[in-house]
């Protein structure tokens, strides 16, 4: 069973090289392979609920060998990543797209399920950059000038973070001589809170809050507003959630004795971020841009569940993490649906489409609910755990914050439903012929289904959320070194 965890990072590289070389029908092959890396997933995620599963690479146990570790809140980061993807390929296969996207997507696969399931630190800075030059790569795609702008803000922050993760690293091994998260757990902890070593942990906060745009954030708006809506779906579900699953990995395992430090520094974060998301989907009409900081919002709020370092705010923040990733994947994937349907020319101004797309509004009104984490919604058992944690742990007043943004959010959301498909049409769709809007509506009708299917697995969260909560809470993180480094 442990040699099944190579599976969802294999398969994503195999794919990519394969599908690079040969050409015809890579979608068909590249789905239905990941189909079988998704149920051998879930497969390893149900056997996890009982034990971590733990695979040494070349069979050299922990400190020196390379593990990969898949306890249930990995392995439900690698289950939802592999979904997105495919139904992120399943929307360009209907599309007809023949494009050298589809390697890179799947290079960007790998280096998130491998961010998810390594075991040691050197190996995540690996799969980071596996990340981050498949994903330059697909935004200057198309070759036009402001992209290439846009990408050069997306390369010099994240090879700054790449660099100052470097040094962390090597200061790292340097100070405590391993690098395997255990291992480098068992040694801080027995060494306790040492203030000098306090730098070296701020320089890892530093790399994973550039990473999931943690206040410094600049980089994500630039470069995800010129991507297409396809591939901008892949990046608003994966890049910025691996630096979150990341702090969570290893604030909890590794630095654990600077908790009480890192937690008034994430809780300040969190709440400056979240501010910034709110100015930032008030000012912005712009369909793209609104998408951008409603998940600059989302990473603020998930950040307070973090800062509390309680299991009921580290199970908050994942649970709500996981719904994320699937909502905000499926919000860029309906607005390229919308826009290309009706031929929209900017989905700013006023449009009056429910009279012609009435199951396209109920989804979207869904998906709206969905960030407001309303009741009945994916969102919502995540986002209470998170405010309860919160206000267990911190003044009532950042709770009042979380709460003033999530309503924001969901009012700037509710904002454009309401101009895009009751507004008065104002010319700013192209008119379409009788014959061009019969071509358009089955795959539409394709679709749309998808993104309902992906809708019902969302509201799956609410509705097994006390079990789903009830394993999260029986990982218990503290037990990570000894599942590691005695085998499990």
């Amino acid at each position: 069973m442990s040699n099944l965890l190579i599976v969802p990072v294999l398969i994503p590289i195999l794919l990519g090289v394969f599908t690079y070389l040969k050409d015809k029908r890579i979608y068909t092959i590249a789905i239905a392979t990941l189909s079988i890396s998704l149920i051998t997933t879930i497969v390893l995620a149900y056997s996890s609920i009982k034990k971590p599963i733990i695979l040494s690479l070349g069979g050299y146990s922990a400190p020196y060998g390379i593990q990969l570790y898949g306890d249930l809140m990995s392995l439900l980061f690698v289950i939802v990543s592999i979904v997105v993807v495919i139904v992120v390929l399943y929307f360009q296969y209907i599309n007809q797209l023949k494009d050298l996207t589809v390697p890179f997507i799947l290079f960007i696969l790998a280096g998130v399920n491998g961010s998810f399931l390594t075991a040691d630190i050197f190996n995540l800075f690996v799969m980071f950059e596996v990340m981050l030059l498949s994903s330059f790569i697909l935004i200057v795609v198309g070759k036009k000038k402001y992209q290439f702008k846009a990408s050069i803000t997306y390369v010099v922050l994240n090879l700054i973070g790449s660099w100052v993760f470097l040094i962390g690293i090597g200061i790292l091994y340097r100070v405590y001589g391993t690098l395997n998260f255990a291992h480098l757990g068992m040694r801080m902890q027995e060494a306790g809170f040492v203030p000098e070593h306090a730098v070296i942990v701020l320089l890892f906060v530093v790399v994973f809050s550039l990473k999931s745009a943690l206040l410094v954030f600049i980089w994500l708006p630039r470069s995800y507003s010129v991507l297409s809506y396809e591939i901008g779906a892949v990046f608003a579900a994966l890049l910025t959630k691996v630096g979150v699953y990341a702090m969570i990995r290893t604030t909890t395992v590794i630095f654990v004795p600077y908790q009480s430090m890192l937690s008034s520094i994430i809780l300040y974060m969190a709440t400056a971020t979240v501010i910034i998301g709110m100015l930032g989907v008030i000012k912005y009409k712009e369909i793209k841009l609104m998408f951008c900081y409603q998940i600059i919002l989302s990473i603020g709020i998930i950040y307070y569940g973090i800062s509390t370092f309680s299991q009921k705010g580290i199970d908050g923040a994942v649970m709500y993490t996981l719904n994320d990733m699937l909502v905000k994947s499926c919000l860029f994937l309906l607005a390229g649906l919308i826009v290309k349907r009706f031929g929209l020319i900017n989905m700013k101004y006023k449009q009056g489409l429910f009279y012609h797309a009435k199951a396209t509004a109920i989804i979207v009104l869904f998906f709206v609910f969905a960030i407001g984490g309303m009741p009945f919604t994916g969102g919502f058992p995540g986002k209470l755990l998170i405010l309860q944690a919160g206000m267990d742990a911190h003044p009532l007043g950042y709770a009042i914050v979380m709460v003033i943004g999530t309503f924001v959010g969901m009012f700037a959301m509710m904002r454009m439903f309401i101009t895009l498909f009751f507004g008065e049409e104002d010319g700013s769709c192209v008119q379409l012929t009788d014959a061009q809007r019969h071509a358009l509506n089955k795959p539409y009708s394709k679709k749309l289904t998808v993104i309902g299917v992906v809708l019902v697995i969302t509201c799956m969260i609410s509705i097994f959320a006390a079990p789903l909560q009830q394993h999260l809470s029986a990982i218990h993180y503290d037990r990570y070194i000894e599942n590691v480094m005695m085998g499990g």
